[in-house]
């Protein structure tokens, strides 16, 4: 379970979070909310990406000195140096975090023959593919993925539900288009109830 606590954000003038408080107790959770009311900023919160803030995020009921260790985070709020190949960025990823990049996982999205294509030249459906890749491979046992489905086509939604549905972690996920999570298991929560 992921819980939020009295949490304060804020962006120079503007105010995102106050006092805000959540909890997230499913496996498999859909945040749901319009755009620009905070949700990529929260997923990059409880991913440890930004310490900036006060509050709390508790995993399973226990405060957490690196998040990161314990959660990864698939955004474009990620961003990859533009000038490294995929190959390289996930390479990087397998050594910082010594795991191993998902070959099969990586054949079934197609993404494969554009491994050594610089991030500068991935189309925005093969940069999400390797978003994907880059949470996944790390192996933790929380992954957030905003908006996941996006600019993926129908074969590349289905792979990451395939593999959704068999991961045995926490799932919290953004999605304007939601129904293929809903199927195999996730459930829709407001980001603000």
């Amino acid at each position: 379970m992921i819980e939020i606590k009295d949490l304060h954000k804020q962006f120079a003038n503007k105010q995102v979070f106050h006092q805000y408080n959540n909890q997230f107790p499913h496996h498999k959770t859909c945040v749901m909310g319009e755009n620009g009311l905070g949700k990529t900023t929260l997923f990059t919160l409880i991913a440890g990406l930004d310490p900036h803030f006060s509050g709390e995020i508790l995993l399973s009921g226990q405060p957490v000195n690196s998040l990161q260790k314990y959660v990864a985070l698939a955004s474009d709020k990620v961003a990859f140096p533009e000038f490294l190949t995929a190959q390289q960025i996930l390479s990087m990823t397998s050594h910082a975090w010594q795991c191993e990049l998902p070959l099969s996982f990586a054949q079934g999205l197609g993404f494969t023959p554009f491994l050594d294509t610089r991030v500068s030249d991935l189309s925005s459906g093969n940069n999400k593919k390797l978003q994907l890749l880059n949470a996944i491979m790390r192996n933790t046992e929380y992954l957030i993925l905003d908006e996941p489905s996006a600019a993926l086509d129908k074969h590349g939604i289905e792979v990451i539900c395939q593999w959704l549905n068999e991961f045995q972690g926490h799932v919290l996920i953004s999605s304007h288009e939601p129904e293929p999570f809903l199927q195999i298991g996730f459930v829709e929560q407001p980001l603000f109830a």
